[in-house]
C-alpha cells in the first residue's frame, strides 16, 4: 500500500512539473485515512484507488462521509 502512495505522489509532481501549478491534488487525499476506505483496482500494468459500494469495517464514518459527498472530476470513481 506505501509503494502504491509512494507512486501515486510520484506521479503527480511529475505531472505538477510538466503542467505547472494549474495541477492541483486530488481532494480525497487530504481526507484522514481515506487509504482505509478505498479499494483499489487493476487497472492492468497499475492499480487505481476505488469507491467500494459498501463502507469497509475500518474506515472512519466521517471519511466514508466526506468521501461521499466528493462531486464531479474530484468524485473516487465506483469499484
Amino acid at each position: 500500500m506505501k509503494k502504491l502512495c509512494l507512486f501515486l505522489f510520484g506521479m503527480l509532481l511529475s505531472f505538477s512539473f510538466a503542467y505547472g501549478a494549474q495541477m492541483l491534488p486530488p481532494k480525497y487525499l487530504s481526507i484522514p485515512d481515506f487509504q482505509k476506505c478505498l479499494a483499489t483496482k487493476n487497472m492492468g500494468t497499475w492499480q487505481s484507488w476505488c469507491m467500494p459500494a459498501k463502507k469497509p469495517s475500518v474506515c472512519a464514518e466521517q471519511s466514508w462521509q466526506q468521501l461521499n459527498s466528493l462531486t464531479g472530476k474530484d468524485r473516487v470513481p465506483d469499484c
